[in-house]
């Protein structure tokens, strides 16, 4: 009996043997097909996902791996090999939006400290104006700063910031120019006499008197404030032409300015709703979680 449970016993341990080499195989085997499947689940564009891999699970394992494959990436290859082109697009607009709005906020600064001809005029009678493109532009040079933040930290929370924030900054912008092409196409010339006449301080009166060097609305004897550079025998013309060319010319760069700025605005918008998602080349989840390689 003991023979028989002896060669039972060996014959069972041989068969056994067998099994369990094969069983380690197959974990070995299944081992290295685990990591090809999460190779592939992280870089390979054409492959299928499975119903495990919409998981939270399959999603931070396919998470992983695409993150260790760019570490391996980001180490062996220049940024410029690796940057996808939705990361390039919102690159480029990040910069043309800080670009314009630094060049906005150095020309309303500039009327501000009075450094540009007829300032004076300008702050006294369009400070809704100047004020607006300074709220715009330093708007809008924070709104490039957080997506510059948003492109280089490849940080989808910053970017949807950055996203948001663009749409007050078109709006500012697009404002700047409906008030000066309503005021500039909406009889003009009326509303300048009429408010020489009616609403004029004496203070801005002679304001403009001093600045566009001309006496009176009419002449001289017309509605002038008299001091020692204007009064009635001098021989000045009066401020109707100068005051309604400038006028216009002013109102017109403002509202040429503001609606050649539009579709750049756009640009930029689409720009950043189209690739923000796009920045490394993966649709990521916002799951807290999951994070890129550079914040581990």
């Amino acid at each position: 009996m003991r023979t028989y449970h002896g060669a039972a016993g060996g014959a069972a341990t041989g068969a056994m043997t067998p099994n369990s080499g094969r069983s380690f195989d197959a974990r070995d085997n299944s081992s290295s097909r685990s990591s090809a499947h999460n190779l592939a689940i992280g870089t390979d564009r054409n492959y299928n996902m499975t119903q495990t891999d919409m998981t939270l699970e399959g999603l931070a394992e396919r998470w992983n791996a695409y993150q260790a494959w760019w570490a391996k990436q980001y180490k062996e290859q220049p940024f410029y090999r690796i940057w996808t082109r939705s990361k390039w697009i919102l690159l480029f607009s990040a910069v043309l939006l800080l670009g314009y709005s630094g060049a906005l906020f150095a020309v309303s600064l500039g009327y501000m400290l009075g450094h540009f001809e007829y300032s004076a005029v300008v702050m006294e009678f369009h400070s809704n104006l100047i004020y607006l493109a300074m709220g715009g532009s330093i708007l809008g040079m924070i709104c490039a700063l957080v997506g510059l933040i948003g492109i280089f930290k490849e940080n989808r929370i910053w970017l949807s910031w950055y996203t948001i924030i663009l749409w007050p900054v078109f709006a500012i912008y697009i404002s700047v120019g409906y008030i000066a092409f309503r005021r500039a196409k909406n009889h003009l010339r009326v509303h300048l006499k009429d408010e020489w006449i009616h609403s004029y301080s004496r203070e801005q009166r002679l304001l403009v008197q001093r600045q566009l060097k001309c006496c009176g609305y009419q002449d001289p004897t017309y509605f002038g404030e008299y001091d020692l550079r204007c009064f009635p025998m001098i021989n000045l013309p009066g401020c109707l032409h100068k005051y309604n060319l400038y006028e216009d010319k002013v109102l017109t760069t403002a509202w040429t300015i503001s609606f050649s700025l539009a579709p750049v605005q756009l640009f930029v918008m689409i720009a950043a709703l189209m690739c923000s998602n796009h920045v490394d080349g993966m649709l990521r989840s916002g799951r807290a979680g999951l994070k890129s390689f550079k914040e581990q």
